[in-house]
């Protein structure tokens, strides 16, 4: 494999939340490809929450290296200083980024860890009222969720789930696309957008999100089960 497809790759499962696989991918780039500071920046992110806090540091301070305005990677560096009680240094750290016209103080990104925190805490609980079959009181707090974050796209495939059970199609579809445009290779919400297409017979958009699931994840067994059943029923009509 050459090394144009683990920088691909490595991307590809890190957006995807698989961050063993991306890890693996991206040291192997990184062994021959020194520069490259997005790629620092999601190995220390990788490490950060494998606990690696010193390789963490090492990855994010050389992708500041490389790009002293990179944003993304100060701000995790000055987090990842901040949960060691580092706190000067978290503070120097955002103060030499120099982007006016987005530059983030401390304070706004640890507004920013608080509401993402909030926002998992009422995904949890929604969670917990689905196992007790409490659907309502589910799809009010995954709704609590998404107006701290809208762009949780996990959140929102469980509340279109949710939806779904209640037998709010259009809503449940409304909230999968959404989701799509926000993460288009996020594969929950396109397996399930798919199901619900099935369900109101939209057969031929069903089979695009099937598809396109199985180009990322060929053995998916959800998405391979339906698109085999589309062209069954495809193959009885003709």
């Amino acid at each position: 494999m050459d090394n144009k497809e683990h920088y691909r790759l490595g991307k590809e499962f890190f957006l995807k939340n698989n961050y063993a696989v991306a890890l693996q991918h991206l040291e192997d780039f990184e062994e021959s490809n020194k520069n490259y500071a997005d790629v620092y920046n999601m190995l220390g992110v990788i490490y950060r929450l494998d606990s690696r806090i010193k390789d963490a540091i090492k990855a994010f301070e050389r992708a500041l290296k490389l790009n002293p305005g990179y944003l993304e990677a100060a701000t995790n560096l000055a987090i990842t200083y901040n949960d060691i009680g580092q706190y000067e240094k978290a503070r120097n750290v955002l103060n030499k980024v120099k982007a006016p016209s987005h530059a983030k103080s401390l304070k706004e990104v640890e507004d920013k860890l608080i509401t993402s925190k909030l926002a998992n805490m009422h995904a949890q609980i929604g969670d917990l009222y689905v196992e007790i079959n409490n659907v309502d009181a589910a799809i009010e707090e995954y709704h609590k969720a998404l107006k701290l974050q809208p762009a949780f796209v996990d959140i929102k495939t469980k509340l279109a789930i949710a939806l779904r059970e209640k037998g709010l199609i259009a809503q449940a579809i409304k909230e999968l696309e959404e989701a799509k445009f926000i993460h288009a290779d996020y594969i929950p919400a396109r397996v399930n957008l798919g199901i619900l297409y099935y369900l109101m017979r939209r057969l031929d958009d069903a089979v695009v999100e099937w598809e396109s699931v199985l180009k990322h994840e060929p053995k998916n067994g959800i998405a391979t089960m339906y698109l085999n059943a589309v062209r069954k029923e495809k193959q009885k009509r003709s």
